[in-house]
């Protein structure tokens, strides 16, 4: 007589657990097989990637965040002698984490930054006697002094009235003006003319300085077209894109799901800097929108060896227009009819 396998009654029947957990595997397929699930599965990668990176010590999303709140204390009236009692520490542990591991270099522009908003912390919280300050200055001190470096002045600063060097007249002109081309020519587009389009994108505000979005730039032909033909709305045209710029998001950068959306929100700041700095040098542009469907998904992530808690966000073509080629007019709504101002 053979035995009852364990997985099943002696009627034949499922055993609860196993009942229990074919429905758990069910439910979870469906919930991450929408759009939606798929995005929840990637939040949740990348705030364990996040919560990985901040308990190894070399936390770079949490030392930015954190250092960047300093500076906003800094900046207020009066300035507190007491003050992010609850982070100082974890800052100053990334910050020497960051100098241990080689991440942090002295005289790189990030790390004047930190350095000096932590040290005028420090200064400005001299009379406190709190314990997580008094510690954090103890630990500070002893990182500051393993490195040879002038005060760097990069912390806050006056806000000195903006002297605008391009007036609305000029940048009115270059939004009207553009329209998204398709078709160009088979001149290249020179890198250093992409790379300070990027710095300008780089200069685009985020949310606590995070900057969680990279730029994967391809302009040789035949890398150019396997990238292009993966999203949709690149039929017809995709084979002759000089370069294209794939903008990717890290959900790395974030601790909370209450943040999922600030990798889209940063990344298209940044994208319409990329795309006026583009053009005002003469360089066309197209968008090109990156569509949540798994098959593409895979395609891509593939293609580019995307870490798990990343995700493509948009793409942008550039190169120079071929003048014999058609643009779309694209008409925009009136003024009127998306602005409102109101009165509560």
């Amino acid at each position: 007589m053979t035995a009852t396998p364990r997985s099943h009654t002696r009627t034949g029947r499922p055993e609860l657990p196993v009942l229990l957990l074919r429905v758990w595997r069910a439910i979870w397929l469906r919930a991450t097989s929408t759009p939606h699930g798929r995005e929840r599965r990637y939040v949740k990668r990348g705030i364990r990637e996040y919560k990985r990176s901040a308990a190894s010590g070399a936390a770079p999303y949490l030392l930015r965040r954190n250092v960047h709140r300093i500076e906003k204390g800094l900046t207020m009236r009066p300035v507190r002698d007491t003050f992010a009692t609850d982070y100082i520490r974890p800052t100053v542990d990334a910050f020497r984490a960051g100098l241990r591991t080689g991440t942090l270099r002295p005289g790189h522009p990030e790390f004047n930054w930190i350095y000096s908003v932590l040290r005028t912390y420090f200064d400005v919280t001299a009379s406190s006697s709190h314990r997580a300050i008094v510690s954090a200055r103890e630990a500070f001190g002893d990182a500051a002094s393993t490195i040879d470096v002038e005060t760097p002045d990069s912390g806050p600063h006056p806000a000195i009235p903006l002297q605008p060097t391009v007036k609305i007249d000029d940048l009115e002109a270059l939004a009207v003006g553009r329209r998204s081309v398709r078709w160009f020519t088979s001149e290249p587009v020179a890198r250093d003319l992409v790379d300070r389009a990027v710095a300008v994108g780089a200069e685009s505000p985020t949310a606590c300085n995070r900057q969680p979005y990279r730029f994967e730039i391809f302009d040789d032909p035949v890398s150019t077209a396997k990238v292009a033909a993966i999203p949709m709305g690149t039929d017809g045209y995709d084979h002759q894109i000089p370069g294209l710029i794939v903008i990717i998001g890290d959900l790395a950068a974030f601790f909370d799901p209450r943040d999922r959306h600030l990798i889209y929100i940063d990344s298209c700041l940044a994208a319409m800097g990329v795309i006026y700095a583009l053009e005002a040098q003469g360089v066309n542009t197209c968008c090109i929108n990156w569509p949540d469907l798994p098959e593409r998904e895979v395609e891509m992530r593939k293609l580019l060896g995307l870490k798990p808690s990343e995700r493509v966000v948009m793409l942008i073509a550039y190169g120079y227009a071929d003048p014999d080629a058609m643009v779309p007019y694209s008409a925009k709504r009136l003024i009127d009819e998306i602005r409102t101002y109101r009165t509560l």
